[in-house]
C-alpha cells in the first residue's frame, strides 16, 4: 500500500493511546495486519477496555468531541481525515464493557 509513514503512525498511535486508556485495569490489546481477498490492507486495533457507550457512537469521529477530561477532540478526527486522505476507511465495532474494535482498510497498490 502507499501511505505516508509518519502520518500513519499518527493514527496508529492515537488508536492505540485511546485503547491503553480505555483499559485503565490492564486488559488486552492487539493490533494486526492483513490483505484481505479483495486486496485490501486491512488493520485492526482491538481492546478488551470498557467500551464505547452506544450514545456517543454517531458523534466518535467528530472534531472536538472528546469524552476525556484533558481531550481536545481530534484523536479520532484526525485518524478518519488521514485514512480516508489515503483513500481508505476507518470503522468501529464497541459493545459497553467489553471493548472496542477499529478497523482500517486501504486499498492495495
Amino acid at each position: 500500500m502507499k501511505a505516508d509513514p509518519q502520518l500513519l503512525k499518527r493514527v496508529l498511535i492515537n488508536l492505540v493511546t485511546n485503547a491503553v486508556q480505555a483499559m485503565p485495569d490492564g486488559g488486552k490489546l492487539t493490533l494486526s495486519a492483513q490483505v484481505d481477498s479483495q486486496g485490501q490492507v486491512v488493520i485492526t486495533v482491538v481492546d478488551t477496555g470498557v467500551g464505547i457507550p452506544e450514545k456517543i457512537k454517531p458523534q466518535i469521529f467528530t472534531p472536538l468531541f472528546t469524552t476525556k477530561p484533558r481531550g481536545q477532540g481530534f484523536g479520532l478526527a484526525v485518524c478518519k481525515r488521514v485514512i480516508e486522505a489515503h483513500g481508505g476507511t476507518i470503522s468501529f465495532e464497541s459493545q459497553r464493557g467489553k471493548g472496542a474494535k477499529f478497523t482500517i482498510q486501504f486499498p492495495a497498490s
